[in-house]
């Protein structure tokens, strides 16, 4: 049996903003949350963005149980309405994911199927597909994916034949690596993803950036931050231990119900919700709400 007394391997005080965690609890707050999204995206796209609904860490399942899910780390929708926005494209949801992991191999089919996903679940019946919400999908990346040493880079489709003709489908991407010379992105946007990487006071630059900086320091202040991210790195690498070590004695899915069971055992030490532990079932196996809850029902008496 793997130890269940595991430590982060940073403490709270050393995150960046690039860290899932922070990041995640940047979004989340409930005073400054919304502004700071309007900055980050400001900055991004290089225009104002009014009133928009924040949903961190939105979890949309798969159509069907053998059907893969996502969980996307800050899901914004602009409820201002997009009428006087001036741009090309007028979007209605922005994704944003921060992303530490290098997959460099996997990221243009990662996007792609995070818009699916996102098309899938907002088209109401009986509606038509010109109903269907303009969508921009933002990557933040600490290294290249495709090699040319850009800042920025944005994918949107076009006719290969005749790229002058309009073809407008709604959907926008964009990869923004953290490093990134060549290009003209603009000084405000190199400065963002400078602090985003190395969320120090020497970095700020700008008011944006102080008032970013600011919130970042408030919260890593916080005593209930500090256990929640304790927790959050104890079931965390707790489950992966579980995955490495174990699963080379065990039959693979005799380990996934071990680490099932010691996940939501670790929860409800530390007394999280069952949406919580929901959430997170979900997310680390990707399975349905259903399966989720049959295992919380199944394992919550024998913990």
């Amino acid at each position: 049996m793997a130890d269940t007394h595991v430590r982060c391997f940073r403490p709270l005080s050393e995150l960046n903003l690039i860290d899932n965690f922070l990041f995640h609890k940047m979004i989340d707050d409930p005073e400054t949350g919304e502004e700071f999204c309007r900055i980050l995206l400001r900055t991004i796209l290089n225009r104002e963005i009014r009133h928009i609904k924040i949903t961190p860490q939105k979890d949309i399942y798969g159509i069907d149980t053998d059907m893969h899910g996502i969980r996307m780390d800050a899901y914004l929708e602009d409820i201002g309405g997009s009428g006087a926005l001036d741009a090309d494209i007028l979007p209605d949801i922005y994704d944003i994911e921060p992303n530490l992991t290098y997959e460099k191999e996997s990221i243009p089919k990662r996007m792609r199927f995070y818009q699916g996903m996102i098309d899938s679940t907002n088209l109401r019946k009986g509606h038509t597909y010109k109903n269907l919400p303009n969508v921009v999908i933002i990557f933040i990346l600490p290294y290249d994916p495709f090699g040319d040493n850009r800042m920025v880079y944005t994918i949107q489709n076009t006719i290969k034949e005749n790229s002058d003709i309009d073809y407008n489908d709604g959907a926008l991407k964009i990869i923004l690596y953290t490093k990134g010379k060549a290009g003209n992105a603009s000084k405000e946007l190199q400065d963002m993803l400078k602090y985003f990487e190395s969320s120090t006071t020497a970095n700020v630059t700008n008011p944006d950036i102080e008032f970013v900086h600011h919130m970042v320091d408030r919260l890593k202040e916080r005593k209930e931050m500090k256990l929640e991210y304790m927790k959050n790195c104890e079931w965390d690498e707790f489950n992966k231990n579980i995955g490495r070590e174990e699963g080379i004695v065990l039959g693979r899915e005799e380990a996934r119900q071990e680490g099932i069971h010691n996940l939501i055992s670790t929860c409800l030490k530390y007394k999280i919700s069952c949406d919580n532990i929901l959430t997170e079932l979900i997310s680390t196996y990707s399975i349905t709400q259903e399966e989720a809850q049959l295992y919380i029902n199944k394992y919550s008496n024998l913990s």
